[in-house]
Order: structure tokens, then C-alpha cells, then sequence
């Protein structure tokens, strides 16, 4: 079993033979498809964890959000702790998650935090770190949040969007799409270290990328899914 992130990444003769125009989408959304928020953060020194920077930001985000719905009192060392569970397994890959952060890395992490904060405000609905029914060989997989009826994947990153990005989105929609849990039309990335972000209406980006109908390219993912019949 595969999760949905590893599904997007890695099977490439899928979907260049299912959405033969997503590096074209891509180029222009990476031209002038992409809306601001903020000013790109500035370079640091912090190359070396940014991984544990931008998932620590993120918890901190999900446990206080959290708190504020249940009307409860926020607690850091819980949203340190998930972080580090989360990313144990890249421990052996050499990544330091026991060290204590610098006071640069304590400020990346604040800022990246309050720019999640402001980004999914309180103007929606939101729901945190979704949970997708698996299907087929791709095993039940996390999101990171639906806000309002928008999917959104948050990348941390340096790095322009890549079509292995808004594969994963769509592969989550199928996910959905199969189990009809959540109301959804239309997905989004949202990178809090670029200061950018895109919203795209799911019906406009399936038919970008693959020339079908959300419905119709959905349907071909859960049904290749579903066989087990995917070349990478």
C-alpha cells in the first residue's frame, strides 16, 4: 500500500498518458497564475531543517486552530511532539529532530505559523488535516486542509509548483470523489515561505491538465486504483 503523496510522485507513465497537458498548466500557474500574500521570506541559514521548520509551523497552526474551535487552552509542547512523530522516519536519513531550534529557526517557524494563521482565517468553515478513505492500493491518506469547499495542499518550500503538487490534490479529490465525504470544488496550494497561492476550480484545472471532465478524469483514477494496474 502506497499513500496518496507517494501515488502523485511516482507514477509517472500514469499520468503523462491521463493528463499529457499538466507541465504545459503548470509553466503558466508558475507564470502568472499565482496570486500574494506576502513577500517571499528572506534567505537563512536554516537549509538544513527546513523540513522540521515547515512541520513544526504547521502543527503549531493545526493545535492552535484547534484550541480556538474547542474553546481550549493551546499547548506547544503537544504541536513539538507531533512534529516529531511525524518525522521520525526521516531521522535515519540524516534529518536533526532532537537538537533545540536556533533563535533564527524559532523565527522562520513563527513567521511561517502566522502566515497559515492568516491565510485560513476564520471567514470559512475549515477542517484540518483531513483524513481520505483509501482505494484500491493508495491507503487512506491525509490532507492538510479544506477550507471552505477548497482542498488545499500547503508546500513549504522554496521551489516554484510543480505538476507532482497538483497531482496530489487531485488524487485526494478522487479519493473523495470515491467515498463522497467532503463537498469540494475546487482545490488549492498555498506556500507560506513563497507567499503565494492559487485556488483553482476543479472542474477548470481536470480539464487543463487531462482535456475530461472532473468526473470523467476522477473516475480514471479510482478505477486504475482500484485494479491495481498502474505502470509507473
Amino acid at each position: 500500500m502506497i499513500d496518496a503523496s507517494t501515488f502523485a510522485i511516482s507514477y509517472n507513465a500514469f499520468w503523462h498518458a491521463n493528463t499529457p497537458t499538466c507541465e504545459h498548466f503548470i509553466r503558466r500557474l508558475n507564470l502568472n497564475g499565482l496570486d500574494r500574500m506576502h513577500p517571499p521570506m528572506p534567505p537563512s541559514n536554516t537549509t538544513n531543517r527546513r523540513a522540521l521548520i515547515a512541520e513544526y509551523a504547521f502543527s503549531l497552526f493545526v493545535e492552535r486552530r484547534n484550541a480556538q474551535i474547542a474553546g481550549s487552552t493551546f499547548n506547544k509542547e503537544v504541536a513539538w511532539l507531533d512534529t516529531v512523530s511525524r518525522l521520525a522516519p526521516y531521522a535515519i536519513q540524516g534529518l536533526d529532530i532532537q537538537s533545540e531550534l536556533s533563535d533564527e529557526e524559532e523565527q522562520e517557524v513563527d513567521s511561517l505559523t502566522n502566515r497559515l494563521e492568516l491565510f485560513f482565517n476564520a471567514s470559512r468553515p475549515i477542517v484540518l488535516r483531513p483524513q481520505f478513505v483509501g482505494c484500491g492500493y493508495v491507503d487512506a491518506s491525509e490532507g492538510d486542509v479544506i477550507f471552505g469547499q477548497t482542498l488545499f495542499e500547503v508546500k513549504t518550500v522554496e521551489r516554484p509548483v510543480r505538476s507532482s503538487d497538483i497531482r496530489q490534490t487531485i488524487t485526494y479529490a478522487a479519493l473523495n470523489a470515491a467515498s463522497n465525504k467532503f463537498d469540494l470544488d475546487s482545490v488549492g496550494l498555498f506556500n507560506p515561505r513563497r507567499g503565494q497561492y492559487c485556488m483553482l476550480d476543479l472542474e477548470q484545472v481536470c480539464f487543463e491538465i487531462s482535456g475530461l471532465s472532473a468526473q470523467e478524469l476522477l473516475t480514471v483514477i479510482i478505477q486504475a486504483l482500484s485494479s491495481g494496474e498502474i505502470s509507473r
